[in-house]
């Protein structure tokens, strides 16, 4: 056996390696959610992950690695969530999606001020993250909508556009919100989207014709 593979108190080198790199990743949530990306420092991440300073670089070359790590982790848990409703109507799907977009918000605000306002402007390299998974979510959500609707169907290209506008709209929204103190309550809000989406509805057929 390596001594790379060698166990340790009852595990391998490799599984003390990933206990520590789970650590530190949990840290840099806890720390750029609470205190903020830029307030941060390595020397803090592994203070609150309690491990030595050494082992960061184990895991990571830069704390700006591990934000794009956190934020991985933070986009797949709202990710599961936004897109974990169902809806047999494109508007039942669309407003399943804010609502659990709003719950996420309400219910993880460090994850939510990590994806909300830390990863942007960081770098070129974090911002093409922000958006590629802005778009990934975008493609699925306006798929789905697509699919509960008997609309007819959109080329390539203006899926793209409403996936843009859709998630830059509910970003927009979760992001007031939360800035506000989540004033409105949820429920309230959700009504007020209700009633807002019936409006666009119903002025988007009267400029078709059919009002």
């Amino acid at each position: 056996m390596t001594s790379r593979g060698r166990p340790y108190a009852g595990a391998s080198r490799e599984a003390r390696e990933s206990a520590r790199r789970e650590r530190i990743i949990g840290a840099g949530i806890e720390l750029f959610g609470a205190e903020g990306y830029r307030a941060a420092t390595v020397g803090a991440v592994c203070e609150a992950a309690g491990l030595n300073k050494r082992y960061f670089y184990e895991s990571f070359a830069s704390l700006e690695d591990l934000l794009c790590e956190v934020y991985e982790r933070v986009v797949a848990d709202l990710r599961a969530a936004v897109l974990a409703g169902g809806g047999d109507t494109a508007p039942e799907v669309l407003r399943g999606f804010i609502a659990a977009f709003l719950g996420w918000a309400q219910a993880n605000p460090v994850r939510a001020k990590v994806h909300l306002f830390e990863v942007l402007g960081v770098s070129a390299r974090v911002d093409e993250l922000y958006r590629s998974h802005g778009r990934s979510i975008g493609d699925e959500l306006v798929d789905r909508l697509v699919r509960a609707s008997s609309g007819p169907a959109l080329t390539p290209a203006r899926q793209r556009i409403l996936g843009d506008v859709l998630v830059g709209a509910g970003l927009q929204l979760v992001v007031d919100w939360v800035i506000s103190g989540y004033d409105p309550p949820r429920d309230e809000l959700l009504a007020e989207v209700d009633e807002t989406m019936n409006w666009a509805m119903a002025a988007g057929m009267a400029a078709l014709g059919f009002g």
